[in-house]
Protein backbone atom coordinates (compact mmCIF):
# COMPACT_ATOMS: atom_id res chain seq x y z
CA UNK A 1 0.00 0.00 0.00
CA UNK A 2 0.82 3.50 -0.98
CA UNK A 3 1.94 5.51 2.39
CA UNK A 4 -0.65 8.56 3.79
CA UNK A 5 0.50 11.27 1.38
CA UNK A 6 -1.01 14.96 1.72
CA UNK A 7 -0.50 17.80 -0.57
CA UNK A 8 1.39 20.56 0.77
CA UNK A 9 1.92 24.55 -0.06
CA UNK A 10 4.17 24.49 -3.20
CA UNK A 11 6.42 27.75 -4.06
CA UNK A 12 8.05 28.96 -6.58
CA UNK A 13 9.31 32.59 -7.46
CA UNK A 14 6.48 32.86 -9.72
CA UNK A 15 3.42 30.61 -8.72
CA UNK A 16 1.70 29.01 -5.93
CA UNK A 17 0.41 25.47 -5.66
CA UNK A 18 -1.95 25.36 -2.80
CA UNK A 19 -3.51 22.58 -1.92
CA UNK A 20 -7.32 21.89 -2.92
CA UNK A 21 -10.29 22.71 -0.74
CA UNK A 22 -14.11 22.85 -1.56
CA UNK A 23 -13.45 26.79 -0.69
CA UNK A 24 -11.98 27.21 -4.13
CA UNK A 25 -15.24 26.30 -5.61
CA UNK A 26 -16.70 29.49 -6.43
CA UNK A 27 -13.17 31.03 -7.53
CA UNK A 28 -12.22 28.29 -9.67
CA UNK A 29 -15.82 27.97 -11.64
CA UNK A 30 -14.86 30.97 -12.98
CA UNK A 31 -11.37 30.19 -14.31
CA UNK A 32 -12.71 26.92 -16.10
CA UNK A 33 -15.53 28.72 -16.91
CA UNK A 34 -14.29 28.85 -21.32
CA UNK A 35 -15.94 26.31 -23.90
CA UNK A 36 -12.45 25.26 -25.83
CA UNK A 37 -10.94 24.07 -22.67
CA UNK A 38 -12.84 20.79 -22.84
CA UNK A 39 -11.68 20.57 -26.38
CA UNK A 40 -9.60 17.58 -25.45
CA UNK A 41 -10.32 16.62 -22.18
CA UNK A 42 -14.07 16.32 -22.70
CA UNK A 43 -17.42 18.06 -20.50
CA UNK A 44 -18.52 21.42 -20.02
CA UNK A 45 -17.29 24.00 -17.53
CA UNK A 46 -18.26 22.69 -14.38
CA UNK A 47 -20.51 25.39 -11.90
CA UNK A 48 -19.29 26.11 -8.34
CA UNK A 49 -21.99 23.87 -6.81
CA UNK A 50 -20.62 20.68 -9.24
CA UNK A 51 -16.79 21.68 -8.55
CA UNK A 52 -17.67 22.39 -4.74
CA UNK A 53 -19.29 18.02 -4.98
CA UNK A 54 -15.90 17.40 -7.16
CA UNK A 55 -13.87 19.26 -4.90
CA UNK A 56 -15.34 17.61 -1.50
CA UNK A 57 -14.43 13.93 -2.80
CA UNK A 58 -10.96 14.89 -3.75
CA UNK A 59 -10.02 16.08 -0.80
CA UNK A 60 -10.84 12.75 0.54
CA UNK A 61 -7.31 12.15 0.02
CA UNK A 62 -7.84 8.80 -1.84
CA UNK A 63 -9.57 5.65 -2.60
CA UNK A 64 -10.68 3.41 0.17
CA UNK A 65 -8.54 0.52 -0.56
CA UNK A 66 -5.31 3.25 -0.31
CA UNK A 67 -4.49 1.87 -3.72
CA UNK A 68 -4.61 5.33 -4.79
CA UNK A 69 -3.50 8.85 -3.31
CA UNK A 70 -5.13 11.58 -4.89
CA UNK A 71 -3.35 14.85 -4.78
CA UNK A 72 -4.60 18.52 -6.00
CA UNK A 73 -3.16 22.18 -6.10
CA UNK A 74 -5.05 25.40 -7.34
CA UNK A 75 -2.84 27.41 -9.30
CA UNK A 76 -1.93 30.93 -8.15
CA UNK A 77 -0.08 33.59 -10.08
CA UNK A 78 0.28 37.02 -8.53
CA UNK A 79 -2.68 35.56 -6.13
CA UNK A 80 -5.23 34.90 -8.83
CA UNK A 81 -6.25 31.32 -9.41
CA UNK A 82 -6.06 30.56 -13.09
CA UNK A 83 -5.91 26.50 -13.25
CA UNK A 84 -4.90 23.85 -11.00
CA UNK A 85 -2.35 20.49 -11.23
CA UNK A 86 -3.09 16.89 -9.85
CA UNK A 87 -1.14 13.69 -9.26
CA UNK A 88 -2.76 10.68 -8.79
CA UNK A 89 0.08 8.52 -6.84
CA UNK A 90 -1.48 5.06 -8.03
CA UNK A 91 -0.26 1.45 -6.53
CA UNK A 92 1.45 -0.30 -10.01
CA UNK A 93 3.18 -4.45 -9.60
CA UNK A 94 6.66 -2.53 -9.58
CA UNK A 95 5.63 -0.05 -7.10
CA UNK A 96 3.68 3.87 -7.26
CA UNK A 97 3.48 5.38 -10.17
CA UNK A 98 2.47 9.12 -10.52
CA UNK A 99 -0.21 10.46 -13.27
CA UNK A 100 -0.12 14.05 -13.70
CA UNK A 101 -2.75 16.83 -14.83
CA UNK A 102 -2.58 19.74 -15.79
CA UNK A 103 -5.51 22.47 -16.12
CA UNK A 104 -4.90 26.16 -17.41
CA UNK A 105 -8.09 28.61 -17.71
CA UNK A 106 -8.08 30.47 -20.99
CA UNK A 107 -7.36 33.92 -19.91
CA UNK A 108 -3.79 32.40 -18.29
CA UNK A 109 -3.01 29.79 -21.59
CA UNK A 110 0.11 31.22 -23.56
CA UNK A 111 2.26 32.38 -20.64
CA UNK A 112 4.10 29.10 -19.21
CA UNK A 113 1.70 28.68 -16.82
CA UNK A 114 0.75 25.23 -16.67
CA UNK A 115 4.49 24.30 -17.61
CA UNK A 116 6.01 26.20 -14.12
CA UNK A 117 3.08 24.67 -11.84
CA UNK A 118 3.55 21.04 -13.26
CA UNK A 119 7.39 21.37 -12.93
CA UNK A 120 6.78 22.29 -9.39
CA UNK A 121 4.63 19.65 -8.72
CA UNK A 122 6.57 17.16 -10.22
CA UNK A 123 9.54 18.40 -7.77
CA UNK A 124 7.44 17.71 -5.48
CA UNK A 125 6.71 14.27 -6.02
CA UNK A 126 10.00 13.38 -6.82
CA UNK A 127 10.61 14.07 -2.73
CA UNK A 128 7.28 12.56 -1.94
CA UNK A 129 6.43 9.87 -3.89
CA UNK A 130 9.30 8.65 -6.01
CA UNK A 131 8.76 6.48 -8.73
CA UNK A 132 7.63 6.88 -12.42
CA UNK A 133 5.59 9.68 -13.70
CA UNK A 134 2.67 9.32 -16.67
CA UNK A 135 0.21 11.50 -18.42
CA UNK A 136 -2.57 11.18 -20.43
CA UNK A 137 -3.17 13.75 -23.22
CA UNK A 138 -5.48 13.25 -25.92
CA UNK A 139 -3.24 13.18 -29.47
CA UNK A 140 -4.61 15.89 -30.96
CA UNK A 141 -3.80 18.92 -28.02
CA UNK A 142 -0.48 20.17 -29.06
CA UNK A 143 -0.18 22.64 -25.97
CA UNK A 144 -0.10 19.76 -23.57
CA UNK A 145 2.21 17.57 -25.41
CA UNK A 146 4.63 20.65 -24.99
CA UNK A 147 3.93 20.84 -21.17
CA UNK A 148 4.77 17.02 -20.98
CA UNK A 149 7.48 17.12 -23.55
CA UNK A 150 9.18 20.30 -21.31
CA UNK A 151 9.12 17.51 -18.49
CA UNK A 152 10.83 15.50 -19.66
CA UNK A 153 8.26 12.81 -20.90
CA UNK A 154 7.84 10.98 -23.92
CA UNK A 155 5.08 9.78 -26.06
CA UNK A 156 4.65 6.17 -25.43
CA UNK A 157 2.68 5.15 -28.65
CA UNK A 158 0.19 3.65 -26.13
CA UNK A 159 -3.34 4.84 -26.45
CA UNK A 160 -5.95 4.21 -23.94
CA UNK A 161 -9.75 3.95 -23.51
CA UNK A 162 -10.55 7.35 -24.16
CA UNK A 163 -8.29 7.81 -26.72
CA UNK A 164 -5.56 9.51 -24.97
CA UNK A 165 -1.74 8.76 -25.43
CA UNK A 166 0.08 7.77 -22.36
CA UNK A 167 3.04 10.02 -22.07
CA UNK A 168 6.01 8.73 -19.46
CA UNK A 169 9.19 9.53 -17.95
CA UNK A 170 10.60 6.26 -19.63
CA UNK A 171 10.78 5.03 -16.33
CA UNK A 172 8.01 2.68 -17.43
CA UNK A 173 9.22 1.23 -19.84
CA UNK A 174 11.88 -0.25 -18.55
CA UNK A 175 9.79 -2.96 -16.19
Amino acid sequence: MIPALRPALITTPRLVLEPLGVQHAAEMADVLAGTALYRYIGGAAPTAEELARRYAAQTVGGSPDRREIWLNWIIRDNGAACGFVQATVSQETDGPTSYVAWVVGEPFQGRGTATAAARAMLGWLRIHAPGPVAAFIHPENRASAAVARKLGLAASGLIDEDGEERWDDGAMRTH
